[in-house]
């Protein structure tokens, strides 16, 4: 294992800091998802300002793609272009150098590549999050690094929960404290949140559910049957009240199953548990299970996306999911709403 590097001093923006001179050149933080004033075009902040969550949750996935990272002196650009070809460009704050390792509930993960720190910015709302440096070796590569937000109701702040795939070890910080908690895992290859809980799956396709608080542990879930077929490196991706397992290598993403944690058994495709879902891929392990019709639009608007489409079953015609994968792929209806966790 990596030598644990030293911490550093939690610097997260309070507004109480600010002064009236310095509120003009910096945007306000908001610890529980206030929006403050967007970097995008003047339409969007008008509409995000009036009523954010309708109508960020009717925005479909769009491309995002970030500037150089190698001008270290300068702070990078974030472009977001929608299935219409609009592009919306904005600053990325205490971008500068830094590395965009990932990304969790619309926040951009920012790795110092000296200090090793992490600031966590929106760049929709602007909101920012600091964390001290990471206790490895952490990669400057994106699938080394599976990383999400939550807001635990329990301890009534922000938690910054870290997966090193490459270690498979798990930790978390609590924004305001300058420390990292460990959890032990065995093979953990993903995390993700599901009505209100974490839960993990490794390498064998076994799930447990994390506990945050008061002592970090993983729970083994006894789970019917076994998850079939083999994937070789299972993940999780959810829509609405359902939670899907497919494989985490883009080759083979066109294996999905359903996890009932109700009933706690696997439910086949042949059950057509998948239904009219479209999943939206990316390098960066930020993956989403989408039903287009949530989506104000018109006929089809799927077809704006065929040129990103990949692996379209035509053997089983009861199957109409589709897969669609690029780099990187923002969620606009997850830049509103973050993940609670009810511990």
């Amino acid at each position: 294992m990596a030598k644990t590097r030293s911490m550093t001093r939690n610097q997260n923006h309070d507004d109480d800091e600010a002064s009236s001179s310095s509120r003009k050149k910096r945007f306000k933080t908001y610890d529980h998802g206030g929006v403050a004033p967007c970097g995008v075009c003047k339409s969007w902040r008008s509409l995000a300002l009036d009523n954010k969550n309708k109508f960020m949750a009717s925005k479909p996935p769009m491309l995002m793609s970030i500037s150089d990272p190698s001008y270290k002196k300068k702070e990078c650009y974030c472009c977001l272009e929608d299935f219409e070809g609009r592009k919306f460009k904005t600053m990325i704050p205490n971008s500068s150098g830094r590395t965009c390792i990932g990304l969790t509930c619309g926040y951009l993960i920012l790795l110092g590549e000296e200090t090793q720190d992490l600031w966590l910015v929106n760049p929709i709302t602007r909101h920012q999050l600091h964390f001290p440096c990471v206790p490895f070796n952490a990669p400057l590569f994106p699938n080394g690094v599976k990383a999400i937000l939550v807001f635990s109701r329990t301890i009534n702040g922000w938690v910054f929960v870290v997966l090193n795939q490459s270690q498979h070890e798990i930790c978390f910080s609590i924004s305001g404290k300058a420390a990292w908690n460990h959890v032990s895992t065995s093979y953990i290859l993903d995390l993700h949140v599901f009505k209100g809980k974490i839960y993990t799956i490794d390498v064998y396709g076994v799930v447990c559910e994390m506990v945050l608080t008061p002592n970090p542990k993983l729970t083994l879930l006894k789970i019917k049957d076994m998850l079939k077929p083999q994937f070789l490196y299972p993940g999780f991706v959810s829509w609405d009240e359902k939670l899907y397992v497919m494989d985490i290598f883009l080759e083979y993403s066109n294996m999905v199953q359903l996890l009932d944690l109700d009933e706690m058994k696997w439910v086949t495709q042949k059950e057509r548990a998948i239904g009219e879902l479209a999943f939206f891929l990316s390098v960066w392990r930020y993956d989403a299970a989408i039903k287009p019709e949530s989506w104000v639009d018109s006929v089809d608007p799927l077809l704006k996306y065929k040129r990103y489409e990949r692996f379209i079953d035509t053997s089983d015609k009861s199957r109409k999911h589709r897969f669609f994968a690029v780099d990187k792929w923002y969620f606009p209806d997850r830049c509103v709403n973050v993940d609670h966790v009810n511990e």
